[in-house]
């Protein structure tokens, strides 16, 4: 009683501040943005009602919403972004978007929207970006653009619609790009969009373009086309040519007239060109595909150029050459030639062979890639001519091992990208030299081995990527040389460490270290030492977690005096004192233990004047949330305890409130919180609680108290009056719970059980057992049931006499004066009779030895004289009356169901009333 005085008191003092949102949750520290992503919402209104009215980003893509009801977003006039893409939604009537004047992007991309009504976008007119691809629209609703007088951007790509004529949807004055990839379209009319620089057209195969459709856009530059027929775009006006800067396209040389110079012929302000050759080889008489003036940057794609001894792809000063897919086999010193002022070039997607002289005259080259191109060696000597080179990449190729100082020759390479290739080891310093290279990935090779003083000269470097390999080991001398490490990414190895090392004992510019996921094939990371983080001083964010082993020890995190950010999952902390382990973290403000093992959190987390302002404890096993440990987080703002077995009682009664009623911390996705102990309240926020307030508590008590006392008092009367009636009337409720109860079949034990008094027991065992247990020849033999010789021994009188009344047929009461005085023979005499209310057995047979007057017999003697006379017998004082005696008792003891049916229903109505 005193526990739940004390709690109830605690109910009312001072509380934390707390607050959730139905399937969303806040961006902290970027308050006004909602995600509520993939939350299987489908009723919009009671999401929308729960979001404060000052956020201007909510993200609602991924659910399982099909109906926007008019006037929804009404409270957040305030909405700048809207996503609504990967719903259900079929059709849009008009209303749903009223009262968002300011809205600047509106997504409903990847919907079934196959109908929009003409005054949907009313009043939106702030709307910069409307995004509408992979719907199901084949039509635009008249007028639909007249709303919209500040737009710029609209996609429509991915859909079904057949033309395109502003003349219907209306015109807009502010709109710059329009995407209408990938429809059916045939015919289009954007003369009604005067500001119009980017139209992207691609992928409509049955598009035909008048020469002067686009005379209405004098400001378009960017024009798309790909798989759209090439005619179409060289029947445009001159105007039209002369004001693009950016051009794409589709061309088949092998079946096609035009070239690529005739295509954009009169482009003359031409800035980039992008050209599909759908397979295409270069035509065998000339290799040139440009033999007139070049824009820029030249991106081709999806040709088949095979051995190409030497590309010309035009005059002019191209600083940007794409060859993407081309099939190139071969490229040599040759293949670039006349291409000096080259500042990027990519052969991605090439299986090419490079010649050692291949770059010999691209000295201004400052990016080249080589990304999914089959190369497995890497040759120094390509490196050579590139003095300027800032940029190389080797995505996903098939490098197998790094020559010694292969990348030496590249002094001013600040970008190298390594990742998806083959890389065992890291051996004889490949890096060296490279004294700026600023970022580094080696990520998603198979390195187990790296050489001390393989990083020895990367002494700009900031971020390295070593994550998706086996490497096993990492040392200070194998990181030597990192001095600026800014980021440090080691996801995904097999790292293993012992109590005592120091591996990042010279990073002492480190801020950021990812070390997730250490021990698939391996031995797990092991032991975080007191000495792991030594000179760590300006780390701010670790990750670490998701491990077969990992120990952590209490003053493995002294030296993280600066640290911010800190994520473990994935192990077992249960035992792990975490008050101590937490304890220098005093700048710590956000703290993940996700899938952790932890059954409780210490009320002492972290030390006092902690900054803490998120703590997630995703899928753990709390079952209830401490106050204390809230209490000692002051700055707490978001609180994440989903997928945690919460039980839904009086002990979380106070975190319930807490999270629904105040505004400082957020418990994200707090109604859909499930109750681990209640089916009646499936969620923590419909567990009803009021029980648990301290006037409920108090009135229930009074209440329950004073009935239990009514009931005490009463059942105190009851057995000071009617005491003995219902210790028997329990005793034979006990015998029927026990399954004891009479019922036609049932075999009993006894015929009869004797009740007598112990002064008459020389007539029992001298007349009584004798005529009964051993008759004359051809008499039955029956069974009875005796006191002393059949009571077992150990087990209560009352339960004996029980016992022996139910297993008996009939009992057989003696009766005398003595009977009539014996107390146990009253109680063996009531029992049997109450047999008869209990079942309607009417098992009582009376035998007197002894005419007894009127005036001495009890109560229930005379009740059973008057219900059962032919069962009353009085012992014969002559012998020769004595064997008519036995055999009328022989006759009684005989198991008559009719006459026992017909005697109990006048004697229960009897004996209840004496009872009564």
């Amino acid at each position: 009683m005193v526990q739940i005085v004390l709690f109830l008191l605690l109910l009312n003092t001072s509380a934390c501040c707390g607050f959730g949102f139905r399937g969303c949750s806040q961006n902290y520290p970027a308050t006004n943005i909602m995600w509520c992503f993939n939350q299987n919402i489908a009723n919009l209104s009671d999401v929308i009602s729960m979001i404060p009215d000052n956020v201007t980003t909510i993200n609602l893509s991924k659910n399982k919403i099909r109906v926007i009801p008019p006037g929804s977003f009404s409270q957040v006039l305030g909405l700048k972004n809207l996503d609504l893409s990967q719903n259900q939604l079929d059709s849009l009537k008009g209303g749903e978007f009223r009262g968002l004047v300011v809205l600047d992007l509106l997504n409903l991309t990847s919907n079934n929207i196959s109908s929009i009504h003409s005054s949907v976008f009313e009043g939106l007119t702030r709307l910069r970006t409307l995004l509408l691809p992979f719907n199901r629209l084949a039509t635009i609703s008249p007028g639909i653009f007249n709303y919209l007088s500040a737009i710029h951007e609209v996609d429509l790509s991915l859909n079904m619609l057949k033309t395109f004529s502003c003349v219907e949807s209306g015109g807009s004055s502010t709109l710059k790009r329009l995407h209408l990839f990938a429809n059916y379209i045939q015919r289009v009319n954007v003369s009604c969009f005067p500001a119009l620089e980017y139209i992207r057209l691609s992928n409509n195969s049955k598009l035909e373009l008048q020469a002067d459709v686009f005379a209405s856009n004098p400001r378009l530059k960017f024009l798309l086309l790909q798989r759209v027929k090439v005619e179409a775009l060289v029947g445009l006006s001159m105007d039209t040519k002369r004001n693009l800067s950016w051009v794409a396209f589709s061309l088949f040389l092998d079946k096609s007239p035009l070239t690529v110079c005739r295509v954009i012929e009169g482009m003359d302000q031409l800035n980039r060109i992008e050209v599909d050759l759908k397979g295409s080889r270069l035509p065998q008489h000339n290799s040139s595909l440009l033999n007139c003036s070049a824009p820029a940057v030249v991106i081709i794609m999806d040709a088949n150029f095979g051995n190409v001894a030497h590309l010309s792809l035009g005059k002019g000063n191209t600083s940007g050459l794409y060859l993407i897919n081309c099939g190139l086999k071969q490229i040599s010193y040759t293949t670039f030639d006349g291409f000096q002022g080259l500042k990027t070039l990519q052969l991605n997607q090439n299986k090419i062979v490079v010649q050692q002289d291949a770059f010999k005259g691209l000295t201004d080259l400052t990016s080249l890639s080589f990304d999914r191109s089959k190369i497995r060696d890497i040759d120094p000597n390509w490196f050579v001519p590139l003095k300027k080179l800032t940029r190389l990449s080797l995505i996903k190729n098939e490098v197998l091992d790094l020559a010694p100082k292969v990348f030496s020759a590249l002094t001013q390479l600040e970008q190298l990208y390594l990742q998806f290739n083959l890389l065992k080891y890291i051996t004889k310093k490949p890096f060296s030299k490279l004294r700026k290279l600023t970022k580094l990935n080696l990520s998603l090779n198979i390195i187990d081995f790296i050489e001390e003083g393989s990083f020895q000269d990367l002494t700009s470097l900031r971020y390295l990527d070593l994550s998706g390999n086996h490497i096993k080991r990492l040392t200070p001398s194998i990181l030597s040389g990192l001095v600026n490490l800014r980021t440090f990414v080691l996801y995904n190895n097999r790292l293993h460490f012992r109590s005592y090392e120091s591996p990042f004992i010279n990073l002492t510019s480190l801020q950021y270290l990812e070390m997730n996921y250490q021990g698939p094939g391996g031995r797990g990371i092991g032991d975080i030492g007191p000495h792991f983080f030594q000179g760590q001083r300006q780390l701010i964010c670790v990750g670490i977690g998701h491990s077969i082993l990992l120990n952590i020890h209490p003053d493995a995190f002294s030296p993280l005096v600066n640290l911010k950010q800190l994520y473990i999952a994935g192990v077992i902390m249960k035992t792990t004192n975490l008050s101590a382990v937490f304890s220098p973290l005093k700048r710590l403000k956000k703290l993940t233990l996700y899938r952790a093992d932890l059954d409780t959190l210490p009320a002492n987390l972290l030390p006092p004047d902690n900054a803490l302002e998120v703590l997630k404890v995703q899928s753990n096993h709390l079952h209830t949330v401490d106050k204390m440990t809230l209490d000692a987080l002051p700055r707490l703002r978001t609180l994440d305890i989903t997928e945690n077995p919460l039980t839904c009682t009086c002990e979380n009664a106070w975190f319930k409130s807490w999270a629904i009623h105040n505004a400082h911390t957020q418990v994200p996705y707090l109604y859909n919180l499930q109750c681990d102990n209640d089916r009646r309240a499936a969620y923590l926020w419909q567990f009803n609680d009021k029980a648990c307030s301290y006037e409920e508590v108090s009135l229930t008590l009074f209440i329950t108290c004073s009935v239990m006392d009514v009931l005490f008092v009463c059942l105190c009367l009851a057995w000071h009056t009617q005491g003995p009636a219902i210790r028997y009337l329990l005793l034979i409720l006990k015998a029927k719970l026990r399954g004891r109860r009479g019922a036609a079949g049932t075999k009993f034990q006894y015929d009869a059980f004797v009740s007598y008094s112990s002064k008459d027991e020389a007539w029992v065992m001298g007349q009584l057992v004798p005529s009964l247990e051993r008759p004359a020849a051809g008499a039955q033999r029956l069974r009875l049931c005796l006191h002393h010789r059949d009571f077992r021994p150990g087990t209560a009188v009352l339960e004996n006499i029980e016992a022996a009344i139910y297993s008996a047929r009939h009992t057989i009461c003696v009766v005398t004066r003595h009977f009539l005085r014996s107390e146990w023979c009253s109680v063996e005499f009531q029992l049997a009779s109450l047999r008869l209310l209990c079942d309607g057995s009417d098992v009582l047979l009376l035998v007197f030895l002894e005419e007894i007057p009127q005036h001495c017999l009890s109560p229930y003697t005379r009740l059973r004289k008057i219900v059962r006379k032919k069962t009353y017998l009085l012992w014969p004082e002559k012998p020769e009356e004595q064997d008519a005696f036995w055999v009328r008792l022989r006759d009684a003891l005989k198991d008559e169901e009719e006459e026992e049916e017909e005697g109990g229903r006048g004697g229960e109505a009897e004996l209840a009333r004496l009872i009564g």
